[in-house]
């Protein structure tokens, strides 16, 4: 019989672990690097400096998760399990994040930048995998929806950052740190997992798995896509969310009671409530009906809704509800997507190389918008301009529901509903 719990000890300590791989770029993102640029980038163009950041960033993250994942898929391969390198990883994000804390001048933020985004991916890198290793495939969605809490919770802790250090300096790298290592840690020291699975791809004769690998790889390349389609919007609002608050705070919405940090703040804590709600109703969701694609078509159409209604929001209320109601959709998304994902690499030996190849669809996006914003902040066009952006990321969410539809079913494991008593749990 399955297991009614939500998860197991070796689970809960995997989604912790990976909640704090979240925690050690989303702060750094939204607040602490956009933070830093306005205090010591005025002269030099704040905006444009941020661009070359988030650029520069974008392009290292591209490189480096791909390195990572093949060296976490050394150590599996030398040492059955990815301990080491996730520990290298986390010991490498500690000096970048030393370094970041006292970076004062845009070279010497450049180089913390990207040593930064080398060592949150060498972190990043092997966690991801953990999923395809060890998590049964009638479990991938549940998990999934948990691990992809990481990003509103990250999104989430944004506030508790901003409340623990209300101004620029070292505090708030220092706070962000400590909580990523009280995640990662247990998992590291406790270790829970045995022998990886193998899947039931592994388990089919040779000439059934060769004729479907060219669907798989198909499968593959559409989630990629779709992937990459999403992220515009998450790329945008994630990057230059802070800019287009303080832009509208001095126009056409103007509260008192409320600063450019704190209203990111409080935006982003409604974001991460209704983002957990969302990853985990329907990646557990994806498990019970065994349907992956029609809910990614729901998510991704949802995302665009979402996007259209922050675009033309006449108010903070619409704002905060259109905003949450993205990230729900987005979290939503791409947990059933990494299940899916996850499904197909599960009895490849290179899970990590694949993971940093599929990762291609989440920075690039970055790259790409950060290109577009640069050009607009030369014309005094960014903030300004941000609604028209916003829309063209809705169509782009519309064009990815279409790209899920495409897609052909998985493996094809049962609904619980119709596990038998003996069933695998």
């Amino acid at each position: 019989m399955l297991r009614k719990s939500p998860m197991s000890a070796a689970e809960a300590l995997y989604v912790l672990a990976y909640l704090g791989a979240n925690i050690a770029f989303m702060p750094i993102l939204v607040l602490l690097l956009p933070r830093r640029v306005a205090s010591i980038g005025v002269a030099a163009g704040g905006e444009h400096l941020l661009g070359l950041l988030v650029l520069a960033g974008g392009i290292t993250a591209s490189l480096a998760n791909i390195v990572a994942g093949r060296i976490s898929d050394r150590a599996m391969t030398r040492r059955g399990n990815r301990r080491s390198a996730i520990a290298g990883g986390l010991a490498c994000l500690s000096a970048s994040y030393g370094v970041l804390a006292f970076s004062y001048s845009p070279p010497v933020l450049a180089l913390g930048v990207i040593g930064f985004q080398v060592a949150v991916n060498l972190l990043l890198g092997p966690i991801g995998p953990l999923i395809a290793d060890y998590i049964p495939d009638e479990r991938k969605g549940n998990i999934a929806g948990f691990l992809n809490c990481g990003v509103p919770v990250a999104n989430g802790s944004v506030a508790v950052i901003a409340w623990a250090a209300p101004s620029d300096g070292s505090t708030g790298f220092g706070v962000t740190m400590a909580l990523v290592a009280a995640c990662v840690l247990p998992l590291l020291v406790l270790w829970p997992f045995g022998a990886p699975l193998k899947s039931q791809i592994a388990a089919m004769p040779t000439a059934d798995r060769r004729g479907r690998t060219p669907f798989l790889l198909r499968n593959l390349a559409l989630a990629w896509w779709a992937r990459f389609l999403l992220q515009l919007g998450a790329a945008l609002l994630t990057n230059y969310l802070y800019p287009y608050i303080a832009f509208l705070m001095r126009g056409p919405m103007a509260p008192s009671r409320l600063t450019a940090d704190s209203a990111v703040g409080w935006l982003s804590l409604w974001a991460a409530l209704a983002a957990c709600c969302g990853a985990v109703a329907f990646g557990r969701l994806s498990d019970m009906l065994a349907d992956r694609r029609s809910l990614m078509i729901g998510s991704a159409l949802l995302a665009a809704l979402a996007l259209t209604g922050f675009a033309a929001a006449p108010g903070w209320w619409m704002l905060a509800v259109a905003y949450a109601l993205f990230h729900l959709a987005q979290a939503a998304f791409f947990s059933v997507e990494a299940a899916f994902v996850a499904e197909i690499i599960t009895s490849s030996p290179k899970k990590g190389r694949w993971l940093g190849y599929m990762n291609l669809a989440n920075t690039l996006p970055a790259i790409l918008i950060t290109l577009l914003a640069m050009q607009a902040s030369e014309r005094g066009l960014l903030a300004g301009a941000m609604h028209l952006v916003l829309l063209v990321c809705a169509s782009a969410c519309i064009l990815a529901a279409g790209l899920c539809f495409a897609m052909r079913d998985q493996l094809g494991f049962a609904p619980r509903g119709l596990c038998a008593e003996g069933g695998a749990g």
